[in-house]
């Protein structure tokens, strides 16, 4: 898909600036320094509002309808008002099992609900490479990671591979046409085959 290439492809271009430890530690994603998402997200929406197809980025738009809840992170609209992509990006706290159900589980229940295709991206940030200080969140009970809280080790052995194992075992039964996935690894893009 050209749209989503060339997402990816200027995000991959931008993020060489950022400072060292960006993407790849939790530095940048703290209480006080919470900076990865909300300057990420910013940045692509200035690349959306650069693509020529597209007339409108919104932000944190809800799209729920009859119990059908998808909220993306970003939204883009043509001349006519309709969506023609969706854009979540999960930072170093949130690319873990929450991208299963939170991402991936309401957008197809959002497509099959509304019949709609319009394509959707996750960009995760996973490290693909051994991280000993890796976090591993939201491991207690009511927590999205729970299910994991006893794998720390084999996460932290590298976060990219072991979370998408676990995504693309998730998605081997479902329709992934429209659904497409980035990961930035330290100061690199890389389109994610599923």
């Amino acid at each position: 898909m050209e749209l989503y290439r060339k997402i990816v492809d200027e995000l991959q271009k931008q993020i060489i600036s950022f400072p060292e430890g960006f993407y790849d530690t939790f530095k940048y994603t703290v209480t006080g320094n919470n900076e990865t998402h909300p300057r990420t997200i910013g940045l692509l929406c200035r690349i959306l509002w650069d693509i020529k197809s597209v007339s409108a980025v919104y932000v944190d738009s809800r799209f729920n309808d009859k119990g059908k809840k998808f909220q993306p992170d970003i939204a883009a609209f043509d001349k006519n008002g309709k969506p023609i992509i969706f854009l979540d990006y999960e930072s170093p706290n949130s690319s873990d099992a929450r991208v299963l159900e939170k991402d991936i589980d309401s957008y197809k229940s959002w497509v099959t609900a509304k019949k709609s295709q319009v394509p959707y991206i996750i960009i995760t940030t996973l490290p693909d490479k051994d991280m000993p200080e890796w976090e591993v969140r939201y491991t207690s009970q009511n927590g999205c990671n729970y299910l994991y809280r006893g794998k720390r080790r084999e996460i932290r052995e590298n976060p990219f591979r072991f979370w998408y194992s676990h995504y693309r075992n998730h998605l081997k039964n479902i329709n992934t046409s429209n659904i497409f996935f980035a990961n930035i690894n330290g100061k690199s893009v890389d389109l994610i085959e599923m």
